[in-house]
């Protein structure tokens, strides 16, 4: 009987030893869940741990396009024939230049002689009204006429002032004439013959869609580089952009983004990004392809060291430290890569504290659970 109540007497004892061991060890952890998705460490665990400010998104993106070389549409001149009619001479051929001014070429058009004879008629009639209206005048200054009579002899000279403007317009718009059935085409801008599409004897009409004669200005030139939808948000005006052509090997070109189409092209499914170039010796020439390099500021709001970041599926998170020390899991959209760091788009604000190292074991003990 007594050794029974010693045994019982031992076992009550390891057991009180027990629980006070396990109350202890509970009451000392490593890692202590304060609330849902948050771990907060004692000091012994916070040792693993190293924490860093988000800086802010400084990383440059970087894109390579498909371009080519154009020309400077302000500096491009696509000529046709104002009228119908036929090719008497050209005065120049593919690669002359040509000062602003200069006949291109001449054409034979009836349509001359009826605007001639439109203009001959329109300026015998604005003498006739300038007698008419000056006689008005003597006539009511000498008290023989009316004022009524005076304003409608000048209203008859404005009118007669009127046509003869238009139908000087209208010779005008058909080139002028060298004799009363031709026309002349002159180059509105200095520059070189770019293309020639007319020969002496053709006979050509305004409802042509092709240009007789294109004239361009190759100082300068434009770069243009086809922007896919899902990198336009990489491209920026003001962007720097490096060029390298397949023509002209082992040279690059820098240049700005200037312009980005405001529209997508519904069959390539891309905007258009210029860069404008100097051409002074006119080694660039339109037509030629390009390679396109532009480096567009990040969008990103953040970056971090990719040790901070854990991807799950297709999730991203990381541990941000809060104010009262304890440690939450946040999810952020990631970015581009560059290096070692990563840029945050989303979740994440430059200057909050990430887990650098040890994120990790951060979340080995949240996944856990209680």
């Amino acid at each position: 009987m007594l050794n029974r109540r010693a045994l019982l007497l031992t076992a009550l004892v390891v057991a009180a030893v027990g629980c006070r061991n396990k109350r202890d060890h509970e009451e000392t952890p490593a890692q202590v869940r304060r609330a849902e998705r948050a771990v907060v460490l004692s000091d012994a665990g916070a040792a693993y741990i190293r924490v860093e400010p988000a800086r802010k998104a400084t990383a440059a993106r970087m894109r390579y396009f498909a371009g080519r070389v154009a020309f400077d549409e302000r500096h491009v001149a696509r000529l046709g024939p104002a009228a119908g009619g036929r090719v008497s001479s050209i005065n120049v051929v593919t690669g002359d230049t040509v000062r602003k001014g200069d006949v291109l070429l001449t054409i034979y058009a009836p349509d001359v002689a009826s605007a001639q004879a439109q203009l001959a008629q329109a300026k015998t009639a604005r003498t006739l009204a300038e007698h008419s209206a000056e006689r008005a005048r003597t006539l009511q200054r000498d008290g023989a006429g009316s004022e009524a009579e005076l304003q409608q002899a000048e209203a008859a000279l404005a009118q007669a002032v009127s046509e003869e403007r238009r139908a000087t317009a209208a010779l005008g718009a058909v080139g002028g004439a060298t004799s009363p059935t031709e026309y002349v085409l002159r180059s509105p801008i200095a520059g070189k013959v770019i293309e020639r599409n007319v020969a002496v004897g053709a006979q050509v009409s305004p409802s042509s869609e092709k240009a007789l004669l294109t004239v361009g200005d190759l100082s300068t030139v434009w770069v243009v580089a086809d922007v896919f939808e899902q990198d336009l948000d990489a491209v920026q005006l003001g962007a720097d952009a490096t060029i390298q052509l397949l023509a002209l090997r082992g040279r690059t070109f820098s240049g700005k983004v200037t312009h980005l189409s405001s529209v997508v092209d519904p069959l390539t499914r891309a905007a258009e990004a210029r860069i404008e170039l100097a051409n002074a010796n006119g080694e660039l020439k339109p037509g030629m392809s390009a390679r396109v390099l532009i480096r567009g500021a990040s969008p990103g709001q953040a970056e971090v060291p990719m040790s901070a970041v854990l991807a799950r599926r297709d999730q991203f998170f990381v541990f941000v430290r809060q104010k009262d020390g304890s440690f939450v899991e946040r999810e952020v959209q990631l970015g581009e890569q560059h290096g070692e760091h990563a840029t945050i788009t989303g979740g994440l604000a430059a200057g909050e504290e990430v887990v650098t190292e040890g994120a990790i074991l951060l979340d080995a003990e949240l996944r856990e659970g209680p």
